[in-house]
C-alpha cells in the first residue's frame, strides 16, 4: 500500500513537473510543450497591457531574439518595476506557467498563462553612449563626398547622351 502510494505521488508530480525551457525551444517544438507546464526565464520588455485582473507582458530571452507573451495576474504585474526598452534593462523574471500554442481565450495567440512569477534580478538604467564630435564631423564629410560623386556621375552620364 505504501509503495503504491509513493508511485502514485511520483506519477502526479511527474505529470505536473515544470521544466526550464528556452523560449526558442517553445517555438521550435511547440507540439511537445503545448498545454504543458513550463518554466521560462528572461527580460520583461515593452509595456504591461491589459485591463482589470489579467495583464499581458512580453518576456525576451536574455541570450537570443525570441520573446513570448505571458498572461499574469494583476498582483504579479505589480512586482515588475523595470520594463526593457532603449536605455533601460528590464527585470529578469522566472515564469512558471502553462504554455499554449494557440490560446482559445486570447484569439489563438501563442502564450504562457503564468501560475507564478519570480523576480530573479532587477533591471535599471543602461548607460547611453554619447556621440562624439569627431563622428558627427566625419558623417558630414562623407555625406559631402557622396553628394559630389553623385553630382559628377550625373554630369558624366548627361554629357555621354
Amino acid at each position: 500500500m505504501k509503495k503504491s502510494f509513493l508511485i502514485f505521488l511520483f506519477f502526479i508530480f511527474h505529470i505536473y513537473a515544470f521544466d526550464l525551457v528556452r523560449i526558442k525551444e517553445l517555438y521550435e517544438n511547440a507540439e511537445k510543450f503545448d498545454k504543458k507546464p513550463v518554466i521560462i526565464e528572461g527580460e520583461v520588455i515593452g509595456d504591461i497591457m491589459g485591463k482589470k485582473d489579467e495583464k499581458w507582458i512580453n518576456v525576451k530571452e536574455e541570450k537570443g531574439d525570441f520573446a513570448i507573451g505571458v498572461v499574469v495576474s494583476k498582483e504579479d504585474a505589480l512586482k515588475i518595476e523595470n520594463l526593457g526598452r532603449y536605455g533601460i534593462k528590464g527585470d529578469i523574471i522566472r515564469v512558471k506557467g502553462i504554455y499554449n500554442t494557440s490560446c482559445i481565450k486570447h484569439q489563438g495567440e501563442r502564450d504562457i498563462h503564468a501560475i507564478k512569477i519570480e523576480i530573479i534580478k532587477r533591471g535599471g538604467k543602461l548607460p547611453i553612449p554619447e556621440i562624439s564630435l569627431s563622428k558627427i564631423i566625419s558623417t558630414f564629410i562623407l555625406l559631402g563626398i557622396t553628394y559630389l560623386i553623385i553630382l559628377l556621375y550625373h554630369k558624366k552620364t548627361k554629357s555621354l547622351q
